[in-house]
């Protein structure tokens, strides 16, 4: 009965090793053949400090208790792709800036306001970032549909989904 406990939890263990090597392989930028993705990837999801000497966004996502690894992420993508406006919406609609936006949709965002701001934000060529999208099943569901209805490049980070709306990029969806 040892053994066939031991066969089993060794197959299990194995089978968890194999989704980490490929989570590993997608997060160092292997396999992704798109340069602006491989930018992110090297510059943006590699880094574990913040990148630039600005730092407001790091402090107001702070302030809106998202946690320090995902503040640093979203503060060196910001720097990364060279915006010069961020929004935090919350539970309320928030006046857009014009021009192109980084756009931070926190987890208390209704999915009605999801819908909207992504409608707004996609149809300038802005960044959206929709935190905690696993949150509850229709709003997974909203997710989806932003990224099968815009013409924009998806990137699912588990607790955040990325949307880049450039006219020059090619649409596609990324799980890294």
């Amino acid at each position: 009965m040892k053994i066939i406990s031991r066969i089993k939890r060794q197959l299990f263990r194995g089978y968890f090793r194999i989704g980490a090597v490929i989570h590993v392989r997608h997060w160092r930028g292997h396999g992704i053949h798109s340069p602006f993705m491989y930018g992110i990837v090297r510059n943006v999801f590699m880094k574990s400090r913040i990148t630039g000497r600005d730092r407001t966004l790091y402090n107001a996502l702070i302030r809106h208790r998202i946690g320090r690894k995902n503040g640093i992420l979203l503060q060196n993508l910001y720097t990364h792709c060279k915006m010069e406006r961020f929004v935090l919406v919350g539970a309320m609609d928030v006046p857009l800036p014009p021009g192109p936006v980084f756009c931070i949709l926190l987890p208390n965002t209704t999915t009605e306001t999801l819908g909207f701001m992504a409608r707004k934000i996609l149809a300038q060529s802005g960044c959206l970032v929709v935190l905690a999208p696993h949150r509850s099943s229709r709003r997974w569901k909203v997710a989806q549909q932003i990224r099968q209805h815009y013409r924009c490049v998806s990137v699912d980070r588990r607790v955040m989904m990325l949307y880049f709306a450039d006219p020059k990029l090619q649409p596609q969806h990324y799980r890294i």
